[in-house]
C-alpha cells in the first residue's frame, strides 16, 4: 500500500496564465467599455425595435461575452474543481446570452423566446461568477479583490447597464486579462 500526501499547492502552480485568454479579456474588456460609455450617454426610448446605437451595443456587448469565455475557463483550470464547475456554467451563461443578443440584433427585435433563456442564462452567469469568485480567492489564483469582483461584473453588465455599467464591467476584464497575459509571460505559457 502505498501512502499519498496531499498538499497545497504553491503560488506557481495556481497561478493563472495564457495569452490568448488574456488578450481575448483585454479585448472583450474594451468592447464592453465602449458599449457602456454608449449605454451612459443615449436615452432609451422604449421602443422594441433596436435602432442604429442598440444594434451597435448589443454587437458590442456579444462580442465581450464571447471573448471573456476563454479567460473564464483559464481561471477556473487554475482554481480547483470548483473553479472549473463555475467557469463551466458562466461560459454557458455568457455564451446563452451572446446568443439571444445576436439574435434579437438579427431580428431587430427580441424574440418570443427570449425571455427564456435570458433568465437561466443570467442565473447561470451569476452563479458560476459566485463560484469562480470563491474558487480564485480560496487557491489564490487571482488578487483576492479580483476574485471579489467577478460576481459584480454580472451586477455591472446586467443591473447597471442602462447606466453605463458595462463601463466598469470592461475595466474589470481589461485588468484580469493583463494578469493572465503577464502570468503567461512569467510562466512561460
Amino acid at each position: 500500500m502505498s501512502s499519498t500526501t496531499t498538499t497545497a499547492p504553491t503560488a506557481a502552480e495556481t497561478r493563472v496564465g495564457g495569452k490568448g485568454a488574456g488578450y481575448a479579456a483585454i479585448a472583450g474588456g474594451i468592447a464592453s467599455a465602449a458599449a457602456g460609455a454608449m449605454q451612459a450617454v443615449r436615452t432609451d426610448d422604449g421602443n422594441p425595435i433596436v435602432g442604429a446605437s442598440e444594434h451597435a451595443i448589443l454587437t458590442l456587448i456579444a462580442a465581450a461575452l464571447v471573448l471573456w469565455m476563454p479567460g473564464y475557463l483559464a481561471l477556473g483550470r487554475a482554481s480547483g474543481r470548483l473553479g472549473r464547475i463555475g467557469a463551466i456554467t458562466t461560459v454557458v451563461g455568457t455564451g446563452l446570452l451572446a446568443f439571444g443578443m445576436t439574435s434579437t440584433n438579427l431580428n431587430d427585435q427580441d424574440f418570443s423566446w427570449f425571455p427564456a433563456v435570458a433568465a437561466p442564462a443570467n442565473l447561470a452567469w451569476l452563479v458560476g461568477s459566485v463560484l469562480l469568485a470563491v474558487a480564485t480567492f480560496r487557491t489564490g489564483a487571482l488578487p483576492r479583490t479580483l476574485a471579489l469582483s467577478l460576481p459584480l461584473i454580472w451586477l455591472t453588465s446586467i443591473i447597471l447597464s442602462q447606466l453605463g455599467g458595462n463601463l466598469l464591467a470592461g475595466a474589470g476584464w481589461a485588468v484580469i486579462g493583463w494578469v493572465l497575459t503577464v502570468n503567461a509571460r512569467q510562466g512561460g505559457r
